[in-house]
């Protein structure tokens, strides 16, 4: 867990972080296809042509010593991540670019910072939230983004079945 000292130390360089992590996704990702276009629709992201997707080898941890490593002891980032949000930029690991309920896990997480008001809003709500947690498991913004992409596939998987057997 990280004490409240640190977290507010940390912070300012979260936010630097993740404030040059979304403009090299923007600068260098690829905009949303047409699914995944109205997958972010259908999330409740408003400004689906600022998205931007870059697929990537492995989720870079933050230069930074202490907040590369407050990001593993908090699960947000570690070498096993599958892919991250970062604002309007999604990073995705390249063996991760076909799982569905990913990206749309994802866009739920651009959703919620342009519900919060912003990269810099969202930031601090998200690290607050992961901060009372101590698995990734848990947090109310994590959950929400796990909920509705694993009922969005359901829910398609379900309708393509009824399909499937429909006479």
């Amino acid at each position: 867990m990280i004490d409240q000292e640190t977290f507010e130390r940390l912070l300012p360089l979260a936010y630097q972080w993740a404030k040059a992590q979304e403009q090299f996704i923007l600068a260098r990702g690829a905009p949303l296809g047409p699914r995944q276009t109205a997958d972010a629709h259908r999330v409740g992201v408003r400004d689906c042509s600022r998205v931007k997707v870059l697929v990537v080898d492995r989720i870079p941890l933050p230069d930074n010593k202490e907040l590369a490593e407050a990001s593993r002891l908090t699960h947000i980032i570690t070498d096993a991540s599958r892919g991250a949000t970062i604002g309007h930029g999604i990073i995705i690991r390249a063996d991760c670019w076909g799982d569905r309920e990913l990206i749309l896990h994802q866009l739920v997480h651009v959703a919620q910072c342009e519900r919060s008001g912003g990269l810099e809003p969202f930031v601090q709500e998200y690290l607050c939230d992961r901060r009372t947690c101590a698995k990734f498991t848990a947090g109310s913004l994590e959950d929400e983004a796990r909920r509705i992409a694993h009922e969005i596939c359901a829910a398609d998987a379900t309708s393509r079945n009824a399909s499937a057997h429909a006479p």
